[in-house]
């Protein structure tokens, strides 16, 4: 089984501004909740949708229709950069800069991007 914390390099839980957050992969987030991802200050606690195959259901002209969505390792990464950064909003007490999805999301998509394009210098062996 693929571990989805160790392939997209997602932790599992961290410490920011003295508190524990724990991070929980779901498989039916998406279905259940219609979202990628939600972030709970008050329980510390982060909910991902995990990598793979799911069902988003959506309303349009008075009709439920179903669509199949592959949530890739980038979308994941992405996701976990949102909630994050929402988090870290909300703990600086920053609550109406953290409901402005469109800053949310492009603040996500260049942490996404960085982190993708990011070049190391390999540590040289005495």
């Amino acid at each position: 089984m693929l571990n989805s914390y160790k392939t997209a390099n997602i932790p599992k839980e961290f410490t920011l501004f003295g508190h524990k957050y724990t991070i929980r992969l779901e498989k039916d987030l998406l279905e259940k909740e219609n979202c990628y991802g939600n972030a709970d200050e008050d329980m510390k606690l982060i909910r991902l949708q995990d990598i793979g195959k799911v069902i988003r259901k959506y309303e349009e002209d008075g009709q439920v229709y179903e669509t199949e969505i592959e949530i890739t390792e980038n979308t994941l990464i992405e996701t976990f950069f949102h909630e994050m950064i929402h988090i870290i909003l909300d703990a600086s007490g920053e609550e109406e800069l953290s409901e402005n999805e469109k800053f949310v999301n492009i603040s996500a998509k260049s942490m996404l991007e960085i982190y993708l394009s990011s070049v190391y210098e390999k540590e040289s062996k005495p």
